[in-house]
């Protein structure tokens, strides 16, 4: 068969999201949808903040159980949204279960794969419309307050940020190496497995809480409780529905922030003792990669044992070790991107030390872009 047999696909999609997390399951309670007594939210949802997030979905996206696609919410009457807006706030005022946290699991063929083996295939979640609208209302609420928390070190799921910046943070610590007499720096790159199936949503409420305000934690506690997938094959529901209670429900524009302020919640206990402050910048993060920078390799078995207090598992298999200095004999072997420097193709962890003397590199990377750096090279 050409195809993988989709009486396959049913076991591998509802075991794919349970094997990563069994052991997580066996001392994980489910989180309860609301705290207290039923009461009004003291910000009620409005019509505006509705239609703000619904014009934020995305077209041409299946739809997930609901069967609705943003298309349907963003080009109906806008009488809808002051609609979806009362659903919403009297939710909240009654604790009423408005059944919007089930996700329907389906596999996907990674790019350029061919359809079997099964390892081939991504499972994807598809959520429901109206979740969606009502955890980009609350991302838009407490998106301030989590920039304010978030290391400026990290550049993933946030505004204006991307890998872009984790680039230009590595041709920095390159140019430092450049222009600093005997300098050499460690960067270790650590890998964690399945970091967003596996954070435990007790504890990121419980960071949450000294971060948002009462409204913003009950909506996100409610999004992060009754959470369900699943499976869906060929466009039929396997009603094989099972009950998720760790990671970050795949699917919508909440779910990365929510990992990345669990993630800094974590790290902040292993910078307190790996972060070197001896150079600057001393960290690199995109989204769940994650490199230490310093004079000296950091201790992956603390780190390991900072990250596992949050249920997090550092991949030892997978961390990489890179070493950066300037070594002047070796300069003509490095073969830059982009530049006629050299005649091999041979791969050095080692910046030659000409580039610097013919140019000052020395120079922050948001006024790197305005020149290039290619030409400079080719015509060297």
């Amino acid at each position: 068969m050409s195809d993988a047999d989709p009486n396959q696909k049913t076991p591998y999609c509802s075991s794919f999201r349970l094997n990563i997390t069994d052991f997580k399951q066996q001392h994980i309670h489910d989180v309860e949808p609301y705290f207290g007594q039923p009461r009004k939210l003291k910000s009620p949802i409005t019509e505006k903040e509705v239609r703000a997030s619904i014009n934020n979905l995305n077209n041409g996206r299946a739809p997930g159980s609901d069967n609705i696609s943003g298309e349907y919410l963003k080009f109906a009457p806008h009488f809808i949204d002051d609609k979806i807006a009362k659903i919403l706030n009297q939710t909240f005022e009654r604790h009423e279960d408005l059944n919007i946290n089930e996700g329907l699991l389906i596999a996907l063929p990674k790019p350029g794969k061919p359809k079997r083996p099964l390892q081939n295939f991504r499972p994807i979640t598809l959520l429901n419309s109206i979740r969606k609208v009502l955890s980009t209302i609350v991302l838009n609420r407490i998106r301030p307050k989590i920039e304010t928390y978030i290391s400026h070190s990290q550049s993933g799921f946030r505004p204006n940020r991307s890998t872009s910046d984790v680039v230009w943070a590595h041709r920095w610590l390159s140019a430092k190496i450049l222009n600093t007499p005997n300098l050499q720096l460690n960067i270790t790159g650590i890998d964690m497995s399945a970091a967003f199936d596996t954070i435990d949503r007790t504890l990121l409420l419980k960071t949450l809480r000294e971060i948002i305000n009462e409204d913003e934690l009950r909506i996100v506690q409610f999004l992060l409780s009754k959470t369900t997938q699943d499976v869906n094959i060929n466009g039929t529901n396997t009603t094989q529905l099972f009950t998720t209670n760790v990671g970050t429900p795949q699917g919508d524009r909440l779910s990365p922030v929510l990992f990345i302020v669990y993630l800094e919640n974590a790290l902040r206990n292993a910078r307190s003792n790996e972060i070197s402050q001896q150079v600057l910048p001393n960290e690199i993060i995109y989204a769940d990669d994650k490199d230490f920078v310093g004079t000296d390799p950091p201790n992956i078995n603390d780190i390991e044992t900072s990250l596992k207090n949050f249920r997090l598992k550092v991949n030892v298999d997978k961390t990489e070790h890179t070493e950066l200095r300037k070594d002047k004999e070796y300069w003509k072997l490095t073969k830059k991107v982009g530049s006629l420097l050299g005649s091999k193709e041979e791969v050095y962890l080692i910046i030659g030390s000409e580039i610097a003397t013919e140019f000052s590199l020395a120079i922050h990377p948001c006024c790197w872009p305005s020149f290039s750096l290619c030409d400079k090279f080719t015509n060297y």
